[in-house]
């Protein structure tokens, strides 16, 4: 099944990009806000970049069975934003050229996969910064990391249960060399953030 093949094949990048997201710092509470602000400007320019367009590269069916409309996070994301007083409008330009994957259904999943994978450990990252001292009473800056609330496990099992649905043996390359695409496209913006 891909999302097996997924999870070990961008195992190595995903450790990485962790290292660089200061996942150190969130599990053991000291997360600093100016670092936090970090996190969101890296999530929100590789939301703001490729949501929409992964959404709308999507066959018309598959972005319906996957109810694309319920997993945008931009708005989530700007929700933050806002209330960190974080201005899009002055956010760097990128300094490398961000990868987007071909109009091909196991591409844009290989590319939704880590964006989905992402949200999935939000609600971890959620509880660990609401336990940071410098985060008390900052909870309505928190929308990304509790972007799906009580409908995150279900909506994770239903992305892997259509991803192990629509993924042909035949596209599992191409799939899994667009998450770890996806995932150097974080990488790389995580480096020049930092």
């Amino acid at each position: 099944m891909i999302a097996d093949i997924l999870r070990t094949e961008t195992a190595e990048k995903h450790k990485k990009l962790e290292s660089l997201m200061f996942v150190h710092d969130i599990m053991n509470h000291t997360l600093s806000v100016n670092d936090y602000k970090k996190l969101l400007t890296i999530n929100y320019i590789i939301h703001q970049r490729l949501e929409n367009k992964l959404a709308n590269m999507l066959e018309t069916n598959l972005a319906q069975e996957l109810d694309m409309n319920s997993r945008l996070k931009l708005n989530a994301l700007e929700k933050d934003l806002a209330y960190w007083n974080i201005d899009s409008l002055t956010l760097p330009a990128l300094d490398f050229d961000l990868f987007i994957p071909d109009q091909n259904n196991a591409a844009i999943l290989g590319a939704l996969y880590v964006l989905e994978g992402a949200t999935l450990g939000g609600n971890v990252i959620k509880k660990h910064i609401l336990a940071n001292p410098n985060f008390k009473d900052n909870g309505d800056g928190l929308h990304y990391y509790g972007v799906y609330g009580t409908e995150l496990g279900a909506k994770w099992k239903k992305f892997v249960s259509i991803i192990n649905e629509k993924v042909e043996e035949a596209d599992y390359e191409v799939c899994v060399n667009s998450a770890n695409q996806t995932f150097d496209n974080l990488i790389r913006l995580s480096k020049q953030i930092n």
